[in-house]
């Protein structure tokens, strides 16, 4: 059976019965990132058709793969392996049989409705299935086929939906959806059509290219993929506005204090701490805006545009559900330091919120600190994509320089000589970070490789300078750079 194993975000190799034929090093893109749903779906489709798929698709990419093959030999490979290819989808989804009539309800339809019918919604998943199983050549950095060639491939695939009016009715949403924003925006949509000189009828197009190249092959054959679509184009129109908007957004009031109300707390106060953390969020989602922004696009798949990255981005943030140890031990007390707002209340944020915060976190340090620490800060670019853990065994290894560097430079920690309670805080936080699985905030790309020798000489300098009240000169101009900011 054809199995599917992940090395890190862009590296799987793919094995049938345990012995690997074939390694993937794909490019980045929203494909890349959510290849999951494809090598679920070719797995499903091996265990269901059985031995003749597998040596089928084991000589498909092998023979594609072979080295002394030329572009050229490739794409004329590729042409007579089509019919193949749909032959093996269309036999796994007869056997699946699944009712595509749950998703459509013509009593409902009226005369400017844009209806899909069942069998147009088997066309379209059909699509996407054959874009899965060539996703293996097509995403693959060294495997590729030049543009030209790919829309040839991609073009054969998609010649049942081509010949329908499928395409029409996919288009027709996008344009109807975006108009319909263009009337409650209206003078926005002018706005942008004047002085950016993108016009609505351009913005439709991207829409309608990005879902048909990097949206279609996601769909899963038991969804309704006409859903999926209507909720990417409205994320897409909504973020694209949000970037000509986003210079009358100040922040975003949506703190819960409901934790740190007592009977003895000052509302106001409370109201002030949560409008100052609404604030520096705010600017903190200005700047990682602007960053996805200025990106060299090489780094990216080269058919999205920065909206589709800030809609991934914002996707990639509201699915954040763990807060960083970072954030805990770091970016916490750091802004605790800056803006005089107590600890305990940073602890009360959503974890997107404490994310965002790590971020600016580190923007701030290396403004001021430049390299220096550099093992250490770069983690608080990433998210957690795992629960991390509350507690840990870990010892530091370091020991001999932690304790000659306490000597030298720290000689009391609050107020005690004694090292011990600093090591133990030490050792706690390496400890909760060694174990977890990190996301960057603003790519989505795994991280691979915690450096943690590195990493623990960095705690010891840097944490313990911090908490001796060594660093205040450094925290004065961050403070200084932040009070800029807002």
């Amino acid at each position: 059976m054809v199995k599917f194993e992940k090395i890190d975000v862009k590296d799987w190799r793919i094995k049938i019965d345990d012995e690997e034929f074939h390694r993937c090093s794909f490019i980045s893109s929203s494909i890349t990132n959510k290849f999951h749903i494809i090598s679920s779906f070719i797995e499903e489709m091996s265990e269901v058709l059985g031995t003749d798929f597998d040596n089928w698709f084991k000589d498909f990419i092998s023979s594609y793969s072979d080295e002394y093959r030329t572009n050229t030999i490739r794409f004329t490979f590729l042409e007579g392996q089509i019919d193949t290819l749909k032959k093996y989808v269309n036999e796994f989804l007869n056997i699946k049989n699944f009712d595509y009539s749950q998703f459509v309800d013509e009593s409902k339809a009226k005369k400017s409705s844009i209806l899909f019918l069942p069998n147009e919604i088997r066309s379209i998943i059909q699509l996407s299935c054959y874009l899965k199983v060539y996703s293996v050549i097509s995403n693959d950095e060294e495997l590729k086929l030049d543009v030209r060639r790919h829309k040839k491939i991609y073009n054969m695939m998609a010649s049942e939906i081509s010949e329908s009016e499928v395409i029409v009715k996919i288009f027709n949403v996008i344009k109807t959806k975006t108009f319909r924003y263009n009337l409650t925006d209206k003078y926005m949509w002018e706005y942008i059509k004047t002085f950016q000189c993108k016009p609505l009828e351009i913005h439709i197009n991207e829409i309608f290219n990005f879902i048909m190249n990097s949206i279609i092959i996601l769909c899963e054959i038991d969804k309704n993929p006409i859903t999926y679509f209507v909720g990417v184009i409205e994320e897409s129109i909504n973020w694209f506005l949000r970037s000509v908007y986003k210079g009358s957004i100040i922040y975003d009031d949506s703190i819960s204090s409901e934790d740190i109300h007592g009977f003895s707390m000052n509302n106001l106060i409370t109201y002030s701490y949560n409008d100052s953390l609404g604030r520096l969020k705010g600017i903190a989602l200005e700047q990682i805006y602007d960053t996805i922004e200025r990106t060299n696009p090489v780094t990216y798949d080269m058919e999205i545009q920065p909206d589709f990255l800030i809609t991934a981005f914002q996707q990639r943030l509201t699915g954040i559900e763990y807060i960083s140890p970072l954030a805990e031990c770091l970016t916490y007390p750091i802004l605790s330091k800056l803006t005089e707002i107590p600890y305990n209340h940073f602890r009360t944020l959503s974890a997107d919120h404490a994310a965002v915060l790590s971020c600016y976190t580190h923007t701030l340090l290396k403004k001021v600190f430049k390299s220096e620490y550099n093992n250490l800060f770069f983690l608080l670019d990433y998210y957690p994509t795992k629960q991390p853990a509350m507690a840990t065994t870990y010892k530091l290894k370091a020991v001999t320089y932690f304790i000659n560097f306490f000597d030298v430079n720290i000689k009391t920690f609050y107020g005690f000589k004694n090292k011990i309670a600093l090591s133990n805080i030490l050792a706690n936080f390496i400890g909760r970070i060694s174990r977890v699985s990190f996301e960057h905030l603003i790519t989505g790309n795994e991280i691979t490789g915690i450096p943690l020798s590195k990493i623990e000489l960095d705690m010891v300098r840097f944490y313990s300078l911090l908490f001796s009240n060594k660093l205040d000169k450094e925290l004065d101009r961050m403070r200084s750079i932040m009070d800029q900011d807002f």
